[in-house]
Parts: structure tokens; sequence; C-alpha cells
């Protein structure tokens, strides 16, 4: 059998409450201490028990706190995922809203995209939900939370523009770059209150997209920029298949020209065509403008050219000819300057024509004239009144021509090189060949600008007969 004092020692042994010797303690003195000692232990086991109930209770809501962020982390990472997977993150949103409501309870949903700018804050619906509000009331919510153009998450328990008790979250889509739009939830299904914990998922959320349309314009503005470089090379191609692959040769005529872009593609044009043995044609043209246009401006003149120059019988006919088709067939604001120069070394004979170009030096026998526009650059008029200049020679004639690349080519004290600089040189050259005189006027005027940069291009050509 258990003796009572063994029980007494037991349950006393657990819970020390008692600390005097038993000896000396009656058999009932003993039975009242069990059950003091019984009650107390009842006391604890219940405390114990209300303990455990307790931390399980706070174990079962940390649990589904972290269920509850794992899976809105999961549902954050989907979308980002599929915002992602597209160029353009537009074609997901369907996909983003259909995630979003496994985390975030709401009765409607637009979510805008600002058209162009923010000034009126007009935007085209990407996704639209409305179960308990019309259209209507969105374009005003968003004037009204967002007419002082601070583009801020808004969260409000009511709607105080129409006096409704819809909770409204709205969060703008912006980025460093641009504000793209915005998302706005109204109402929840329970009529209760969007969250703090709300904001942050959807804060989450228009940030990825943000992230998603910033990349999308950037990868649409690199593919414009290389279509562009790739019209420009095209540009370029066409440009240089239409100058001179090499100088004609002629008995008593010589020729030399020089060409540099100041961009890819310049609005610059000459040519030279040997007529015969005896007669050069040149021109020099500055359309105005640059690249693909301006090439094709060129290509159109270089065509005419070769299809009318034999068909033409003075060089007046010619450049008519073509003045009137650029006048019809060039943009209005289009123009091209132009000289034209046929020079007859058997009859020592010169025809210039200078329609709306630079300020030209020409040496008859050594004596210096300028050839000066006496009309209007080609393609702005059909009735262009163009003047033929003639001139003879008796032992030799010098004709330099030059676009503004030369003449306005400045230094990097903003100093232009000037029409004077350009004639004292010439002058100092006529006895040269004209290899040398348009490497001495290149030099001179690398010389002169050094390493500031250019914005025109430089094209010189130099004909002297004898």
């Amino acid at each position: 059998m258990i003796n009572i004092i063994d029980i007494y020692l037991k349950l006393n042994n657990i819970l020390n409450i008692f600390k005097d010797d038993i000896k000396n303690i009656s058999n009932e003195e003993i039975s009242n201490r069990i059950n003091t000692l019984i009650d107390n232990y009842i006391v604890e086991m219940n405390n114990y028990k209300s303990q455990i109930e307790e931390t399980t209770m706070i174990l079962q809501a940390q649990f589904e706190e972290i269920s509850r962020t794992y899976e809105e982390l999961t549902t954050i990472l989907d979308i980002s995922k599929l915002i992602f997977s597209v160029k353009d993150p537009r074609l997901t949103i369907d996909k983003i809203v259909n995630r979003l409501k496994d985390i975030v309870d709401f009765e409607n949903v637009v979510i805008g995209e600002f058209n162009n700018s923010t000034l009126d804050l007009s935007f085209k619906p990407l996704f639209l939900e409305l179960t308990t509000t019309g259209f209507e009331t969105i374009p005003n919510l968003i004037n009204y939370f967002y007419k002082e153009k601070n583009f801020k998450t808004i969260l409000s328990e009511t709607d105080p523009l129409n006096k409704s008790e819809k909770s409204i979250l709205l969060i703008p889509i912006k980025s460093d770059v641009k504000i793209w739009g915005f998302v706005l939830l109204y109402g929840k299904k329970d009529n209760s209150f969007f969250l703090a914990s709300d904001k942050k998922i959807m804060e989450s959320v228009t940030e990825q997209l943000s992230f998603g349309f910033d990349t999308m314009d950037y990868l649409n503005d690199r593919i414009k920029q290389e279509k562009i470089s790739n019209q420009l090379k095209f540009a370029k191609q066409i440009q240089e298949s239409l100058l001179p692959h090499e100088i004609p040769k002629l008995k008593k005529i010589e020729s030399s020209a020089f060409y540099r872009s100041a961009f890819d593609v310049g609005g610059d044009y000459y040519d030279l065509i040997k007529l015969d043995e005896d007669r050069l044609f040149g021109i020099l043209a500055d359309v105005s403008g640059k690249g693909v246009p301006a090439a094709l401006i060129m290509s159109s003149v270089k065509a005419v050219l070769k299809s009318r120059i034999e068909k033409s019988e003075s060089i007046e006919e010619l450049a008519i000819y073509l003045n009137h088709y650029l006048s019809q067939n060039i943009p209005d604001d289009t123009f091209v300057t132009a000289i034209f120069i046929l020079l007859n070394s058997k009859e020592k004979s010169v025809k210039i024509i200078n329609a709306g170009h630079n300020n030209t030096p020409i040496f008859i026998d050594g004596e210096y004239k300028i050839s000066k526009a006496s009309g209007l650059p080609l393609g702005i008029i059909e009735e262009n009144p163009l003047i033929v200049e003639n001139y003879n020679y008796k032992d030799s004639f010098l004709f330099v021509t030059y676009t503004d690349g030369i003449t306005e080519a400045r230094n990097g004290a903003g100093d232009e090189f000037e029409y004077e600089r350009l004639e004292k040189l010439i002058k100092q050259k006529t006895q040269e060949n004209m290899d040398v005189i348009v490497k001495s006027i290149i030099e001179a005027v690398d010389d002169f600008v050094k390493e500031a940069p250019q914005h025109d291009d430089t094209t010189l050509l130099a004909i002297k007969s004898y």
C-alpha cells in the first residue's frame, strides 16, 4: 500500500511548499497538507494549461501571419514575373488583377495610364472592373485627389467626393522617369476599410509596374535609335554613292574636290561631269536640312542632272528645269542653294549660275572677281530668275567654291573662319595645282578650329582651265 507520508513527500517535492521536518507532525496535519498540496497542484496545472493555450493561439496567429506574408510575397513575385515576361506590361494587366484578388479584397478596380502628360490628368483605362460604381466616378476621383499634381498614395476610409462609405486606395504608377498612371481600388466586399497592409502590397505592385513601363520605354527608345541608325547608314550609303568616285580628267581642265560631313549624313552635294575632252560641267549644292530627307533630295538632284544634262541646250535650261522639278517635289520649308559651272577649254569660255549660293572667288587670267548669288535658292518658287554669268579668258581661269562648313567653321572662342581668310589663302595659291589648293584650305580650316566641334558639312570644289 502507498504510505500517506510517501504521497505527502512526493507532492511537496514537486511543489516545495512546506520546509519543516515531518517527524513531529501528526497524520491529520499531513492529510491537511496533502489536500493543500493537491489544491495548489491543480491551480498550477490549470495555469500551465492556460499558458499552453495562449502560446498555441500566438503560434497559430504567427503561422497565419507567416502564411499570409508568404502568399503576398509569392503573389508579388508572380506579378513581377508576369510583367517582365513581355516587353509591354499592358499585356499582362488582366493576369495581374486576377493574382491580386488572392491577397487583396476589393469591389472595384481601375488601372489607368495617363495620356502623354499629367497636365489634365486624362487617362486611358488599361483595366476596368466596376461592380458597385459607374465609370463616371473615376475621372472625378482622380482629379479630386491629384488636382495639385501631388502623386502619392491615397488611403481613405470613405469617398469624400461622393459622400460614400466606400473605402479608397489610390496608388500612382510612377518612377524617377515618369508618372505613368494609377491603380484605384474602390470599396471592399466586406465593407471594411483598406489597411496599411493593403497599401504596402499595392505599392509593391505599382513599383513593379512602373519599372516595367520604364523598361518598355527604354527598349522602345533603343529600337527607335537603332532604326534611326540604320536609316542614317542607308542615307550615308546613298550620299556616298552620289558623290563622284573619281575626278574626271581633261586635257586642259584640272579639278579637285573635298567633302566631310559634320554628322552621319549631311546635306552637301557636288558633282563633276565630263561632257567631252574640252567641256566640264560642275555643281556644288547645299540642301537645307540633314539626314535621310536631305540625302533623298540630293539623290533627286543627281538623277535630274544625269537625265537632263545631255538633253539641255544650255546651263540655264538645265538650272531652270532642276528648279522647276524641286519646287514641285520637295517640302515647302526645304530648298537647295547651288552653283553651276560649265567650262569650255577649247573656246576658253565659262558660264556660271549662282542660285542663292555663297560668294565664290574666280580668277580670270589672274584677275580676282566674285560670283555672287543672282537668284533665289532652288525649289522655293517655280519662276526663279536665274542669271547666267559669262566669262572668257586667254591664259587661265580659276574657280573655287565651297559650302558654309568652310567660312562658318568656328574655333573654341566662337570665331568664324570667314570669307576674308579664304580669299587671302586662295590668292596666295593661284599658281598651285587644284589638289594643293584644296589641301591648303582644308588644313587652314582644321588648324583654325582645332578640336572645336563643327555643326555643318565641309565641301570644297576647285576647277582650273588653262
